[in-house]
């Protein structure tokens, strides 16, 4: 399913070194005919009964972390990201070892946001409050066909002071970002979304954990850590 034109090892240098923390932006992630089949899925699906929780820093986002509610490539996608080949790929890609996916999808699964929507600048909540693992890697997948930047939706990549966004990822179709998770990794989609109508920004986000992490990362148990941050 994945394009074997990306090798985890030769991209391993490149992840470590990004800035303004660990990350990487892959294009043509998956094969095109899956990629294409799950856009193609999440366009045309009901989201009516999927899970919301708009509040400040949320708006108008919807998700599905049940693979078996969504339609079969997309449910067979998110499975596949879940699996030890995919978790191999991503452990040599960003040099943490022994990754272990999360079945319940917790925060994760497919991610639709819509037009006016906009999540702020945040970290990720930082131990799994089920298992007890460690939150260590994001990887998001767009499935944005013919996505015009004016409609905004980036991904933004903030600096560790919260001064600025260092990165900004227009969020096109088959695109992968990962990145490692730590207090420090804010990012955030902080422009209002101007898309039509009719369109949907659409991702699929998987989430990795380890059994421990270093010792200067860790801290107690918090869920999603909203920041302020200057307009620009």
């Amino acid at each position: 399913m994945i394009n074997q034109h990306h090798d985890p090892a030769e991209l391993h240098d490149l992840y470590a070194v990004a800035e303004p923390f660990p990350h990487i932006v892959l294009d043509d992630f998956l094969l095109p005919r899956f990629a294409g089949q799950i856009a193609a899925e999440l366009e045309a699906c009901d989201i009516g009964d999927w899970r919301q929780d708009d509040h400040a820093d949320q708006v108008h986002k919807r998700w599905t972390d049940d693979p078996d509610h969504v339609p079969a490539m997309t449910g067979t996608a998110l499975r596949f990201m879940n699996t030890p080949d995919a978790c191999r790929f991503f452990s040599t890609l960003t040099g943490i070892d022994e990754l272990m996916p999360d079945s319940s999808y917790l925060g994760g699964g497919v991610h639709v946001s819509l037009t006016g929507g906009r999540l702020g600048v945040h970290a990720d909540f930082n131990l799994h409050p089920d298992l007890g693992l460690h939150r260590r890697v994001n990887a998001l997948l767009f499935l944005n066909r013919d996505w015009d930047p004016a409609w905004n939706g980036q991904l933004e990549l903030w600096s560790r002071d919260l001064e600025r966004p260092v990165v900004s990822v227009d969020p096109d179709f088959n695109r992968l970002v990962v990145f490692t998770i730590t207090d420090d990794a804010f990012h955030g989609v902080p422009e209002t979304i101007a898309c039509p109508p009719d369109r949907r920004r659409l991702s699929l986000a998987l989430y990795y954990y380890t059994a421990d992490r270093p010792e200067e990362e860790k801290a107690p148990f918090h869920w999603a850590a909203w920041h302020a941050v200057a307009e620009a």
